[in-house]
């Protein structure tokens, strides 16, 4: 494993709303350069970059129009070249997103994989085989001159790309060695009809790490290999998924033994432990990460992901323990394998900070920065930006409102643009920028830097040191955990609640951080929405 990951932090950034360098009102490539010294001295060591290529944006980027350039409202290659270099420079990591699911339905191999004529790109896409064949709902009938319908994998515009259908057992090998699967024009994974869009994909990858990126986040990962399905015991059949990536990610690491692999499955155990990436995400459609604090309304996608109190709300009425044991579970299965992170959001999720107060995203904070996982930041987070419901553009429909303009100062477009007209709103409390909590030692963005630096500073906090629950009554409050290295370990007491308690600061222990709290000598007054960490030895990384 990479030696950078144990000790990493990752920052996520939207390219159209961090900042606009060429005052278009879009943010671009030149803006995100301009602002990377602000992501350095926020203590994170590496960006996750969302999609910036040719693209329709239909879906905010999503639907790529051509995989091998970049998008002309951020900029020019020679741009991005020099991002590269200036994060290089600044010791900055870069990962990119990698769309191999499907493309946009602009992209030349689907133009060409749409002509009635058989050609080079006919395979690169699941079409059935008749214009009146229709499968799961999941087919377009009628826009092309081909006979046949063209499966999507979320919306009309991005037409799924063949890597094949899962279905082991029912494949028959033909006169050619090839599979086929009930439907003739289903083909086996791994059929070698499939191979030339496989080597699409590595030439992309090569072309990207060739320009300096250090990794790629796989959008939909668990989305390419079609129909997995359920064994007796319920549990995922996934086994072409197993065979794709391992085969597509040990063929790169050869190539690139440094590069690293994130993956959007929702599924630590299969896309780490069974298929080999590096890190998984969790996300607002399970259970037990909206427990942490997504769970009431107002803080999710749908209705049906809201499923009462969150463990961070004031009112002390949520419960944590079934995030505790699942990722306690992770951390055993995926030890030496790869990681899990609980992201404090992303482009698809609403906003953190909706609905909570300041004291309530710090608790968060100070829990997210030293939980035993890979931490995710996503731009303006750390500053508490709120979610807009009223913004809808490119797709993104409600999701919109968590891509509005990094809000950097007090002025005109919040510092985003010197422009009259911006590509999104801003949004307008004033509180929640760059200008207002930097020179705040007491401010969000200040906490998150702090807590950011213990998380370099002490060796238990590294994603590989030991975390053991010391106390969560019931998987309520307060919740007190442990985490050890070889040298060092700290305690950390995290009380979202109302609640007040008294707490004696363990023998050996040194307060290196809190947050209302009340301290005489050993002994600590616990109020209501605070955190309390504590270090024994002063070992640090060099």
């Amino acid at each position: 494993m990479k030696n950078w990951i144990n000790k990493a932090v990752l920052y996520q950034i939207y390219p159209t709303s961090f900042y606009d360098g060429n005052k278009d009102g879009i943010g671009d490539f030149k803006g995100i350069t301009e602002k990377l010294k602000y992501v350095k001295d926020l203590g994170v060591n590496a960006i996750w970059l969302n999609p910036f290529y040719k693209s329709p944006f239909m879906d905010g980027g999503y639907d790529i129009e051509d995989y091998c350039s970049v998008d002309e409202r951020f900029g020019t290659l020679e741009d991005f070249d020099y991002f590269v270099s200036e994060a290089k420079r600044l010791k900055l990591k870069i990962i990119i997103d990698l769309v191999i699911g499907h493309t946009s339905d602009k992209h030349p191999w689907f133009i060409e994989s749409a002509k009635d004529e058989k050609n080079r790109y006919s395979d690169y896409y699941i079409w059935t085989d008749s214009i009146f064949n229709k499968y799961k709902d999941k087919t377009i009938h009628g826009l092309y001159e081909r006979n046949g319908g063209y499966y999507v994998n979320y919306y009309a515009c991005q037409p799924a790309l063949n890597y094949g259908f899962n279905n082991a057992g029912k494949a028959k090998a033909n006169d050619n060695n090839n599979y086929d699967i009930g439907d003739g024009w289903k083909m086996r994974y791994t059929d070698e009809r499939l191979s030339p869009l496989r080597k699409e994909i590595y030439d992309i990858i090569r072309y990207w790490m060739v320009r300096g990126v250090d990794g790629f986040r796989v959008d939909m990962a668990n989305s390419l290999v079609k129909d997995c399905i359920y064994d007796s015991a319920d549990e995922k059949n996934i086994e072409g998924l197993i065979w794709l990536w391992r085969k597509m990610l040990s063929k790169m690491r050869k190539e690139f033994p440094d590069i690293i692999f994130v993956s959007e499955w929702v599924n630590p155990i299969n896309a780490v432990e069974k298929c080999g990436f590096d890190i998984d995400f969790l996300a607002h459609d399970i259970p037990c990460y909206n427990s942490l604090f997504r769970n009431e309304k107002g803080s999710n996608l749908l209705p049906s992901f809201e499923r009462g109190y969150n463990y961070f709300s004031e009112g002390g009425r949520g419960n944590v323990n079934e995030f505790i044991e699942y990722t306690l579970m992770l951390n055993e299965h995926l030890n030496g394998k790869g990681y899990f992170s609980a992201p404090s959001g992303s482009h698809d999720q609403i906003r953190l900070a909706a609905n909570k107060t300041e004291g309530q995203m710090k608790v968060i904070f100070s829990f997210l920065l030293t939980y035993k996982h890979i931490p995710f930041i996503y731009y303006g987070d750390e500053i508490g930006m709120t979610h807009n419901f009223s913004a809808n553009k490119d797709g993104g429909f409600i999701r919109t409102g968590a891509r509005t303009p990094m809000q950097w100062t007090n002025g005109k477009n919040r510092g985003f643009s010197d422009n009259d007209v911006i590509y999104l709103p801003v949004n307008n409390d004033i509180r929640q920028s760059v200008e207002s909590q930097v020179a705040d030692e007491n401010s969000l963005l200040n906490t998150v830097k702090n807590l950011i630096s213990l998380r370099k500073r002490y060796p238990c906090f590294a994603v590989d040191a030991e975390i053991k629950i010391i106390k969560c009554e019931n998987g309520g409050y307060p919740l007190v955990f442990e985490r050890k290295s070889v040298c060092d370990s700290a305690l950390i007491l995290i009380n979202p609640s109302n609640n007040e308690l008294d707490y004696v600061i363990d023998e050996g222990y040194n307060v290196v951080m809190s947050h209302n709290c009340e301290f005489k000598g050993e002994k600590v007054k616990i109020h209501g929405v605070s955190f309390l960490i504590m270090h024994k030895s002063e070992v640090t990384w060099k």
